[in-house]
């Protein structure tokens, strides 16, 4: 699924701020595409294959096929920003030849209880989507697109059991795992790591262990690894070169690792770049 989000590309169909009368009812009728609704006010009852109470500050997310009945209450009328896209991952099937597929669903859960600060983030989110979507407008869609990315990373970044609010250690994870991304060419230590972030090096490799099912040392490695790649494809820097721009201590460790992690030496890799 990783793989698949990484060459993902949406197809905006319909942004809605919708203001709910009074004990309003509906059905979702466009079954066929991925929705969001944020519930920006009120309150009420959805219903899937079981009955949900509903109320402001949930997100849902309505995978393709969910059919679903929805009534609002009487007394606090339900405000919600619908959200229809359509998900495609693009697969290179070789040098220049792509493949298409819908992404039929993703893996979040169906609904997102939001407090506080969260709940203010998504709230200016989906209020940035509903006013800056202008159906066919390029530089909308190119607002409203980047904006869907930042609310699946915001997602994705944070898709645990404990969704439902930020705990401390699933930010501890984040801040470490944000600096790996951006550092990885630095000679990063993990016992530098864990006294800056005052834990406990075996605690910054359980909570890697759990979110990613690696070692922090493991990920950087595949970081690492994932930009060298993409130097040998797309650049004519030297594989010394290249090492020292990924973070390696030389290009003898460079090759033993990367040949490790993908089965040949690098100048093999980069030789067979016009082969696939």
């Amino acid at each position: 699924m990783e793989e698949k989000l990484t060459n993902m590309a949406i197809r905006i169909h319909w942004i809605n701020d919708k203001q709910t009368p009074p004990e309003w009812r509906d059905i979702r009728k466009n079954v066929g595409v991925h929705s969001f609704y944020w519930i920006r006010e009120g309150k009420g009852t959805f219903r899937t294959e079981e009955k949900i109470s509903i109320e402001s500050g949930m997100l849902l997310y309505l995978k393709p096929g969910l059919e679903m009945t929805m009534e609002g209450d009487r007394d606090n009328p339900l405000r919600i920003t619908m959200v229809l896209l359509s998900l495609i991952s693009v697969t290179m099937i070789s040098q220049g030849v792509y493949e298409a597929t819908d992404l039929p669903e993703l893996e979040l859960p169906f609904m997102l209880k939001c407090e506080d600060s969260m709940a203010k983030k998504y709230d200016n989110l989906f209020k940035e989507l509903s006013e800056g979507w202008v159906p066919g407008q390029l530089e909308s869609e190119l607002l409203t697109k980047s904006l869907l990315y930042n609310l699946l990373y915001e997602l994705h970044k944070q898709n645990s059991p404990e969704l439902i609010r930020t705990t401390s250690a699933l930010s501890m994870y984040i801040k470490v795992k944000d600096e790996l991304d951006r550092n990885y060419r630095e000679g990063i230590r993990l016992h530098e790591l864990a006294d800056r972030y005052q834990i406990s090096i075996s605690y910054l490799r359980s909570l890697f262990q759990k979110h990613t099912g690696k070692s922090p040392k493991s990920y950087l490695k595949d970081v690492r690894n994932e930009h060298a790649k993409k130097q040998l494809l797309y650049t004519e820097l030297s594989v010394k070169e290249i090492a020292e721009n990924c973070g390696y201590a030389d290009e003898f460790h460079f090759s033993k690792s990367f040949k490790q992690s993908n089965g040949m030496p690098p100048k093999q890799f980069r030789n067979k770049r016009g082969l696939d």
